[in-house]
């Protein structure tokens, strides 16, 4: 019997294409008119949520946070913890206030938060979780300590970032020429 495998959030993604990719597409989309105008504020959203390893809904907390206080350096609540803890957000250089992004200031924080994921996976082909572990993919390969991967993405078991890049180095191992001529 083959098995099919298993499909998820994970799509591989590689952390410094990624950045170009986004930090293009945000070039492109500056001068944008109509509703790609939007566009411009979603890829500024990603941009800053790949830079820092942030869950899509901190990614938009820091975005609108940068966007009220024009800090480059937020402290942003984390999504999934049951009590209240907060990380810093850097917001990469490339991502500048723009007019036309203030209308997105009032909107409903969980639509907004829906419309980049909708926005991302249309535009961009890609889940936007896949950006948070993009960056630790990054950082580990870079050789940061594991321990330090998991403070810096607030992620409370170091046990599910050593599976998950285990998991993945190990498939990078078996596919490669490198290892098996």
């Amino acid at each position: 019997m083959v098995t099919m495998p298993r499909k998820n959030w994970d799509m591989g993604i590689d952390y410094e294409s990624a950045y170009k990719r986004i930090n293009n597409l945000l070039k492109r989309l500056e001068k944008a008119n109509g509703p790609a105008r939007l566009g411009y504020c979603y890829a500024q959203i990603l941009l800053i949520q790949l830079r820092n390893g942030l869950r899509v809904s901190e990614a938009v907390r820091a975005w609108l946070d940068f966007y009220r206080t024009g800090s480059r350096e937020l402290q942003v609540r984390v999504s999934k913890k049951r009590r209240e803890d907060y990380r810093l957000a850097v917001v990469p250089g490339e991502v500048e206030r723009a007019d036309h992004c203030y209308e997105l200031l009032d909107r409903d924080f969980d639509k907004l938060v829906d419309s980049v994921k909708v926005w991302s996976k249309r535009r961009l082909g890609i889940n936007t979780h896949s950006l948070r572990y993009a960056l630790i993919t990054y950082l580990l390969r870079q050789g940061v300590n594991p321990s330090i991967v998991a403070k810096l993405t607030k992620h409370s078991k170091l046990d599910f970032i050593l599976r998950y890049t285990q998991e993945k180095e190990a498939e990078r191992v078996l596919k490669s020429e490198e290892f098996f001529g």
